[in-house]
This record gives structure tokens, C-alpha cells and sequence, in this order.
């Protein structure tokens, strides 16, 4: 199977390292001119990879082809075009529904939409995919946790939830900045933080949702240092302002695909 990226910007970059040095996947993957220096780069680093000048002679050849350019260049790229019955087309634009992608490559009908995250690169982190398609599970489940559902108002809220990797990194940046004020020298403070978050991340995976509930409460020991910190944080309006960010980007992309909770 053939697989072609149109667009080589830094998430299809760590599709295609996930691929090929976690997945060991040793068929043709073809990439666009794009990125000139990305490209050139993954072209060296990897046998199979080959960059391909024009995006029509890339459509062309590929049986899957991923569309990963910004969500205002979509209908420009794709209505240039000439898309195949027997393709697949799977598309990483935030905001483009399924029913705008199925006009823009008809007569191909078998289209998807993925939400890949950069911890993809090194075989973590999820992969939010609609509609559910076995072989594209299957694909991105070797680099990731393939997580898929047919209703495009529920794969808004994956949209929604991707969103929060500034603010997590931000949080962990501060955390670290806040014990470098207080005078600890910062790549001690860095080795500590990153592994507390980490080790924290961790204990989350595989957890039932009543399982997950639970896991701040046993951590409140009454009279306890979680408790004081949950009780500032939430009289601050910490959990309040994670849901209301939430609806933010909810409605902007229920706005944008159209869809309507």
C-alpha cells in the first residue's frame, strides 16, 4: 500500500517516524515538495520515502492519500485534484467536515477525518479518528492509541480536548519556573517536574471511567497538601475555566463543520 502526504508540515512528520521506526513500516510512503527542507530530510533518513513534485502526480500514485495542509488551503489543494473510486482519502484539517472533503475528491467516498498528536513520533498518545474504518484503526494503532467514532459532533469533542497541549505544557513550564523562583537550580527543577507529570500521566492509562473519577479523591487526605492545593485551585475557578475553554473551542469547531449539539 502506497500512502501519500499532501503536505509535509511537523505532524506529518511524526506520522511518518512513528510509522517507520515504531511501526516498522516498509511500504512506499510519498510526500509532498512543501516543506523543501522536511522532505529532503525524511527522504534521506528513510529508503521508502520519496518526494514527488507535483501534487496530482502524488494523488496519482498513492493509495491512501492524507491531507495535511492548513484548513483554509483545503479546497484550494483538493479541488486541483483528480481523486480515484478505490482510495482512500484521510484528512488532518481541524474544521473541515466529512460531507465538504466528499464533494472536493469525489469519486472517492472512503474519507476520514484524524486528529494524529506529536507523541505519535515516538509510538504514544492517542489518534482520534471519524468515521470507524478497521484498516485505518489498525494503521494508526501501531503508532498510538487508535480511538475512533462514527458521529462527527463526537469527534468534535476530540477536536476540542487536542486543544489543551499548550495549556498542559505551559503548566508543567510553570510549575518548573515557580521552583527556579524559590531559588532551585532550574535543570533540577526540570528533571523533577517533567518526571512528576509524567509518572502522574501514567497512572491515568487504562483506567475504567468510575476508576478515573475516583483517582483525585483518594488522593485527599483530609487536613492534607492535595486537598489545600485542589480547594485554591478550585475556589480560583481553575476547573470552571478548563470546561468553559472547552465549550470555546467546541463551538468554534461545531461552528465551522456546521454540526449542532
Amino acid at each position: 500500500m502506497i500512502i501519500g502526504f499532501l503536505g509535509t508540515g511537523a505532524i506529518s512528520e511524526a506520522i511518518i517516524r512513528g510509522l517507520c521506526d515504531k511501526a516498522n513500516y516498509s511500504d512506499r510512503i510519498l510526500i509532498s515538495q512543501r516543506s523543501p527542507e522536511r522532505s529532503t530530510k525524511l527522504a534521506l533518513d528513510y529508503d521508502q520515502i520519496e518526494v514527488v513534485n507535483e501534487n496530482a502526480l502524488l494523488v496519482e500514485k498513492s493509495d491512501w492519500v492524507i491531507v495535511a495542509v492548513l484548513p483554509d488551503q483545503v479546497e484550494a489543494a483538493l479541488g486541483k485534484l483528480t481523486f480515484r473510486s478505490d482510495q482512500k482519502v484521510i484528512s488532518l484539517a481541524a474544521g473541515i467536515s466529512l460531507a465538504r472533503l466528499s464533494e472536493w475528491v469525489f469519486p472517492c467516498t472512503k474519507v476520514s477525518r484524524a486528529i494524529p498528536m506529536p507523541p505519535i513520533e515516538f509510538g504514544m498518545g492517542p489518534v482520534a479518528l471519524c468515521p470507524q474504518d478497521p484498516s485505518i484503526e489498525a494503521l494508526f494503532g501501531q503508532i498510538g492509541t487508535a480511538v475512533s467514532v462514527s458521529d462527527e459532533e463526537q469527534f468534535n469533542l476530540f477536536g476540542a480536548a487536542s486543544a489543551l497541549m499548550a495549556d498542559y505544557f505551559d503548566q508543567v513550564a510553570t510549575v518548573s519556573s515557580w521552583m527556579e523562583s524559590h531559588a532551585m537550580e532550574p535543570d533540577t527543577a526540570v528533571r523533577y517536574t517533567t518526571s512528576l507529570y509524567h509518572a502522574l500521566a501514567s497512572l491515568t492509562l487504562g483506567q475504567t471511567p468510575d476508576a478515573l473519577k475516583s483517582m483525585s479523591d483518594e488522593c485527599l487526605t483530609p487536613g492534607g497538601l492535595n486537598e489545600q492545593f485542589l480547594r485554591t485551585r478550585m475556589a480560583s475557578g481553575s476547573c470552571d475555566s478548563l470546561k468553559t475553554g472547552l465549550d470555546d473551542i467546541l463551538a468554534r469547531l461545531e461552528s465551522s463543520t456546521g454540526s449542532t449539539s
